[in-house]
């Protein structure tokens, strides 16, 4: 291990053990070391798996020579707190469905729903690292259905991850009762027709940050709820967690597109789709991330029905 004490990792309060190294290409030059540290979600205690810091994910793609890969999946967001808070305090929302966790980053929200017995979670993101530390988490709480990384996204600049750690170095993990199935895709958001579907429950918070991915995420989302199992009768459940305030003109945007997805440019009416909102509720939480910085967050929960 690279890292001999917990000084690197001092500003999280939540700082629990070292878990293991993952390998790139250029680790000899700029290890990328995994930690594991606790995370309060409204008063449930869930473990994540994550990198020292964002900064060193940077110096990883700068390395790598591929400076335009996006680091921010190696952070703790707020909204995935306020996500995995939501369904601790209302288990049923996620109780034996089918769930995504949308750009799932650390994959928070995707291991609170498995937590609460989803029948399935699946976690999605570009970055098959963030993949692999969503299911290194979920392993971590005591998930007993964790399957490994698909061969298909195990080899992210050449070099294979390694397989999940089943134990962690200094404290023994309690198996969960839940039996959610939890996997990993890897999903370009700009790439619809290659992201699975069927689900329930879609969650994802910080999505909406330019006006390209406002088109692809209501694209997206509408995608995942197509060929749901037969005698799910109700609709699907979108839920979305953002700092309020934040690119207000995307959110206007993203709702007028879920309301008529007829607007949207490759969607249209074409595909016979009688899908799209039927009620949005709102609240707003305060939450507090790894670092003891606390953010107000905008959950929004979409309904959605299909004619």
């Amino acid at each position: 291990m690279a890292w001999e004490s917990a000084d690197p990792l001092a500003r999280y309060r939540t700082f629990e053990e070292i878990a293991m190294d993952l390998p790139h290409p250029m680790s000899d030059h700029v290890p990328m070391d995994m930690f594991a540290c606790r995370c309060d979600c409204g008063g449930t205690e869930v473990r994540l798996v994550l990198p020292e810091s964002e900064d060193l994910v940077v110096d990883v793609y700068s390395a790598l020579r591929k400076p335009d890969d996006d680091p921010h999946w190696a952070d703790l967001w707020h909204g995935s707190v306020a996500l995995a808070a939501a369904i601790f305090a209302d288990p049923e929302s996620v109780r034996g469905k089918r769930v995504v966790d949308l750009g799932c980053g650390l994959g928070l929200g995707g291991i609170a729903a498995a937590m609460c017995g989803a029948k399935e979670v699946v976690m999605t993101d570009r970055e098959e690292r963030a993949l692999w530390c969503s299911l290194a988490g979920s392993v971590a709480n005591g998930l007993q259905n964790v399957r490994q990384m698909p061969e298909e996204d195990n080899q992210p600049d050449g070099v294979a991850l390694p397989p999940l750690p089943l134990d962690f170095p200094s404290s023994s993990i309690v198996p969960h009762e839940s039996q959610c199935v939890v996997t990993a895709r890897k999903v370009d958001w700009f790439e619809p027709e290659k992201a699975p579907t069927g689900f329930d429950v879609v969650l994802a918070c910080d999505v909406l940050y330019t006006p390209a991915a406002v088109d692809a995420i209501a694209t997206l989302v509408l995608k995942l709820f197509e060929d749901r199992e037969e005698g799910r009768a109700e609709g699907g459940v979108f839920m979305l967690a953002d700092p309020p305030g934040r690119f207000p003109e995307n959110h206007a945007r993203f709702m007028s597109l879920m309301e008529d997805p007829g607007k949207i440019p490759g969607w249209g009416g074409d595909t016979g789709k009688g899908r799209g909102v039927v009620s949005v509720k709102e609240r707003i939480s305060e939450c507090v991330n790894l670092e003891g910085v606390t953010m107000a967050v905008k959950l929004s929960t979409y309904d959605i029905v299909e004619a």
